[in-house]
């Protein structure tokens, strides 16, 4: 993904990626051969247990892959820390981010050759506001424990019905 978006990005001397996490060898490797035309504008932390605290110094969360995201945890940390998503257009971000309302969409760089991030990228540059996702307090409420509970119940009923011992 970022063989894509950092040339877009590299136009930029007042963008920064600061990257967060860990990853295999391998996986750091390509991502710092991908980074190299911006490496001055690129900071690696690792992994970080108070992510409210590094999410607060941030712009935004810039999402990778979508075939590489099973949900994508991050994204709905970011968006409940009122740090606001850029994701591509797939899902799953098309079902965790709100498109202008917590994020924004742009379509996948791959398909288009990042012209719609470019464009995403030039728009957020001239804004003057941000968006405010932790207002979007129905859409974050899918994303509960409570609502996980609320999903999980038919299915804890159904496996009741097979539960061998529950029978004795």
């Amino acid at each position: 993904m970022f063989s894509w978006l950092v040339p877009i990005l590299a136009r930029h001397a007042d963008i920064n990626l600061e990257i967060f996490g860990s990853g295999g060898y391998a996986s750091v490797r390509d991502l710092t051969r991908a980074l190299q035309p911006m490496r001055k504008q690129v900071r690696f932390w690792g992994h970080q247990h108070n992510v409210r605290a590094v999410y607060a110094q941030l712009d935004y969360l810039l999402t990778g892959l979508p075939e590489k995201e099973a949900l994508g945890l991050n994204v709905i940390e970011a968006q409940a820390c009122n740090l606001p998503v850029l994701a591509p257009m797939a899902p799953p971000f098309t079902e965790t981010v709100v498109d202008g309302l917590t994020g924004h969409l742009y379509c996948d760089p791959r398909r288009d050759g990042g012209t719609d991030f470019a464009r995403l990228i030039e728009r957020l540059r001239q804004s003057t506001s941000r968006l405010q996702p932790v207002l979007a307090q129905e859409h974050l409420q899918q994303f509960t424990f409570a609502a996980f509970v609320d999903r999980l119940r038919p299915v804890v009923s159904w496996a009741r019905q097979y539960d061998c011992s529950a029978r004795r």
